[in-house]
């Protein structure tokens, strides 16, 4: 008999009806329980940080990274989630990580054996999709194959270095006339950061009071964060986008919306963020557009040098012309709204989660 451990309704609604165990299995949602009970193999999946339904004040331990430590240590494998990827998880995996735990998470590593572990989970893939799926109109009314007034979105957000540098070579090249940008806003506990600078959407009206683009909206009678909508008038005006992800570490790439809305809106974008951004990004099955631009800034470490590379390729699209460039990338830009579009993000996770334990449940047997 297999043992599963669960925390959270979602791991029972939507994660462990797709896996395939060899015999048959029993979930228990307490640590206590999974730790007395004798079974052939014990599998842990954990959404403590994101979703916990179950076993929350549990006195074995406290604190996540005490539960990571304890589950590992009486279980075959373990799976935990997350739906965000920064710095800090190196410092918590430091704490708490162990040959048998895999982190189901929306990006991957760099040149770490660390990534052995990492499970992609397109999660920011299938919140964003779901919009576009529900109101497949709005895809519609999105411009392609014509020349438009701008060539570059830039829609920044907060206060970031890697935006600073985008906002900053922007000015410096006078290529303002070539863009629309938005950038600008500190944090605050009481009212939207971006108020002044936000691109609002036609047909966003907020649930409640916005504090962050987190926040909720009804969109054409859609409920969904706000960060999700694509800003389909500023696309009509422009041909390219920048993408400036959540962030620019060079030891991971975080893939959230930021990423995820030129794809479905069919766009070329030239990114803004941490080394090998582009590689782990075709790993997860995207194309890029090395036949119409030189690429090989991704692959540089240094920020500033890489940035600067990156920024060489946004001069020089903008002395192209729209329709040729949009003509060279289309085949590129229909792959990846297919695959951005179509794939089952869950189950993409899930099938490569059930390797993992068709291997270690195949050794141990």
């Amino acid at each position: 008999m297999i043992l599963v451990y669960t925390d959270s309704q979602i791991l029972d609604n939507e994660w462990i009806p797709k896996l395939r165990f060899p015999q048959s299995y029993r979930v228990v949602h307490t640590y206590d329980e999974y730790l007395a009970t004798p079974a052939d193999y014990k599998l842990a999946f954990t959404m403590h940080r994101l979703h916990c339904d179950y076993d929350e004040n549990c006195a074995a331990y406290q604190g996540f990274e005490e539960k990571i430590n304890a589950l590992s240590a009486c279980s075959d494998l373990v799976f935990t989630f997350e739906s965000e990827l920064h710095n800090y998880h190196w410092q918590m995996w430091e704490r708490c990580h162990h040959s048998n735990v895999y982190w189901v998470l929306p990006g991957q590593v760099n040149d770490s054996p660390m990534n052995d572990n990492i499970i992609f989970w397109g999660d920011w893939f299938k919140t964003t999709t779901h919009v576009y799926k529900e109101l497949p109109d709005k895809l519609s009314e999105i411009k392609y194959g014509v020349n438009k007034p701008k060539y570059f979105d830039a829609l920044l957000g907060v206060l970031k270095p890697h935006r600073d540098y985008v906002y900053s070579a922007v000015n410096f090249h006078k290529l303002n006339d070539k863009f629309i940008m938005t950038y600008g806003g500190a944090w605050n506990d009481n009212e939207f950061y971006a108020e002044k600078y936000f691109a609002w959407e036609p047909g966003c009206v907020p649930v409640n009071k916005i504090i962050g683009t987190a926040d909720w909206v009804d969109y054409c009678g859609v409920r969904t964060g706000l960060s999700r909508v694509i800003p389909i008038q500023v696309f009509n005006d422009t041909a390219h986008s920048i993408i400036a992800e959540t962030d620019h570490d060079n030891t991971l790439s975080f893939f959230s919306e930021k990423t995820a809305k030129p794809m479905i809106a069919r766009r070329m974008f030239v990114a803004f963020s941490g080394y090998k951004f582009l590689h782990n990004l075709r790993n997860q099955g995207f194309r890029t557009f090395s036949d119409i631009i030189d690429e090989s800034y991704d692959l540089i470490k240094n920020d500033y040098d890489r940035y600067k590379a990156a920024f060489e390729r946004v001069r020089r699209l903008c002395d192209m012309d729209q329709l040729e460039v949009y003509r060279a990338v289309q085949d590129v830009l229909e792959h990846n709204h297919r695959h951005i579009m179509q794939t089952d993000w869950t189950r993409f996770a899930s099938d490569q989660i059930q390797k993992r334990l068709d291997i270690t449940l195949a050794q141990a047997s």
